[in-house]
């Protein structure tokens, strides 16, 4: 065989060893290297988009927390008579006015709350109660778009006038101031009801006050001149 054609051989060879070495070896290799590539990418951007929303989950329960606090305050889930009492006449106290009476009455239930209405009497001059008012309303307020609770919500149902103890420019008012609590499990009751009975006897007027409870209170009040005379005239 010529020289050349031995040559030829010896190169088709290894061109063919060549070729069946890339395809048996190397090409398998760059195809599993480009899928790990193209599996790692994924796993990057996977990674990625998570702690993304690890973050945003974080802020958002940080909102979610402060924003329930704050709605907790303005509109607890417990109808705590004695803290819408206390709240009330705390704001008073800071308006420079005294209640001279404060009854809170049965709550209402309405589309997932309650509303329970509060009758509040007192005497002072209009710059207490203009003042009272203005504290009342700005216990709870929306600023720079966010909720701001400094107390309990309440609204003014309604404001009556009249003349003070120690006239103008002294004014008695009686407002009637809602409450909310959310919800409609645990509600306000009514308070109890009184019946007066008036009795009248030779030692003076008896009245007895009878709640609706089992209690009964009893009062003797002084017998006037002219009940005295009369009753004395009696019993001659």
């Amino acid at each position: 065989m010529p020289q050349s054609a031995q040559i030829a051989i010896a190169v088709a060879a290894l061109l063919l060893l060549a070729v069946i070495g890339y395809f048996a070896l190397v090409k398998p290799q760059k195809s599993k290297a480009a899928s790990l590539t193209t599996e790692i990418a994924a796993q990057d951007n996977q990674i990625t988009q998570a702690r993304a929303l690890l973050a945003k989950a974080k802020n958002a329960q940080k909102v979610r927390v402060a924003d329930l606090f704050r709605l907790t305050k303005a509109m607890p889930d417990q109808p705590d008579e004695a803290g819408i009492v206390l709240e009330l006449t705390n704001v008073a106290r800071q308006s420079g006015i005294e209640f001279e009476s404060i009854a809170p009455q049965a709550s209402t239930l309405l589309s997932g709350y309650q509303v329970v209405p509060i009758t509040v009497i007192f005497d002072g001059n209009f710059f207490q109660l203009t003042d009272f008012l203005f504290r009342l309303r700005n216990l709870v307020d929306v600023r720079r778009g966010a909720l701001a609770a400094d107390g309990r919500l309440f609204t003014v149902d309604s404001v009556q006038f009249n003349q003070g103890k120690l006239k103008f420019p002294q004014v008695q008012a009686t407002l009637t101031v809602d409450a909310y609590i959310y919800g409609t499990g645990a509600t306000v009751s009514a308070p109890p009801q009184t019946q007066a009975q008036t009795t009248a006897g030779s030692s003076g007027t008896t009245t007895t006050t009878t709640p609706s409870s089992t209690t009964t209170t009893s009062t003797t009040t002084t017998p006037s001149a002219s009940a005295t005379s009369s009753s004395t005239g009696g019993t001659n």
